[in-house]
């Protein structure tokens, strides 16, 4: 039996080395690394990174799990960064199957993947007592609000993207 030497030991790791990277997708690696730190005393979780765009590592891609297949931060009014809490997120699929969900203490919600794998497009609608919101347009294929959707509080309402998303215009 031969025995190995060090060299085809190294060149074997480099190689590994270079396959396990070649698996990397720059593009993805740098918008979860646009996100930034996470928020002092906040910890992951369904409260964490409110206004972001949560498919970015919750897509299947990761760094996050679950997958999430809608997932998102609803703000009480336009251009403001106060969260509205306990508003209804009605999604109907393009096979007219209807999920809600209710949004949490920062505004979030989220469906994983798991629960629900709804045909695109989908419909949107917030409702909350006896407000209610229709989205103008569908969500064509990527379930993460904040990819089309920024905050303007939080420095991401640019002439990319639309406004975060809100339930009233004051």
């Amino acid at each position: 039996m031969r025995r190995s030497t060090p060299k085809l030991a190294l060149a074997c790791a480099l190689a590994s080395a270079v396959a396990a990277a070649s698996c990397i997708d720059p593009v993805h690696a740098d918008a979860v690394a646009a996100l930034g730190p996470e928020a002092a005393g906040v910890r992951e979780g369904p409260t964490h990174r409110p206004g972001q765009p949560c498919t970015v590592c919750h897509g299947g891609s990761g760094p996050g799990s679950p997958e999430f297949s809608v997932a998102g931060t609803v703000f009480l009014t336009r251009g403001a960064d106060d969260p509205a809490v306990g508003v209804d997120v009605v999604l109907i699929a393009a096979d007219g199957s209807t999920r809600t969900e209710r949004t949490n203490a920062v505004g979030n919600f989220y469906i994983t993947r798991r629960e629900w794998d709804p045909p695109f497009p989908l419909r949107v609608e917030l409702q909350q007592g006896g407000t209610s919101k229709k989205m103008e347009t569908r969500i064509g294929g990527d379930g993460g609000c904040g990819v089309c959707h920024r905050s303007q509080a939080r420095g991401g309402g640019d002439s990319r993207h639309m406004p975060g998303v809100f339930l009233r215009d004051k």
